[in-house]
């Protein structure tokens, strides 16, 4: 991510590429906020719907957009990160577990 510090980024198309991205891998922007760039889902979905252009950014808006390239032009990133959504199957196990642990009946090993 540092060898984007220098440069200003086209804060439009990048977050139009990582929209599209997410579509097509059917990540949420849940996921993506968490993972990827450590904000909320409502900050990253007010930076994807309607970005400022780069020069208006403070420091840390542009380290966001600086994170959504680097995610956004790392493939294995974007697998992993799709790896990451949650199975039909996953899901329900987890609820089970957490309502055994609410009742305190799992046994620890």
């Amino acid at each position: 991510m540092e060898k984007y510090a220098g440069q200003a980024l086209d804060t439009l198309g990048m977050s139009r590429r990582v929209r599209e991205l997410l579509s097509v891998h059917n990540i949420g922007q849940r996921l993506f906020a968490k993972y990827v760039l450590g904000l909320s889902q409502g900050t990253v979905s007010e930076l994807l719907s309607k970005p400022k252009c780069w020069e208006k950014l403070t420091e840390k808006g542009r380290d966001s957009y600086r994170k959504m390239h680097a995610w956004a032009y790392d493939e294995n990133a974007v697998m992993l990160l799709k790896s990451l959504i949650p199975r039909k199957g996953e899901l329900v196990r987890s609820c089970s577990t957490a309502a055994l642990l609410m009742k305190g009946t799992l046994v620890q090993i």
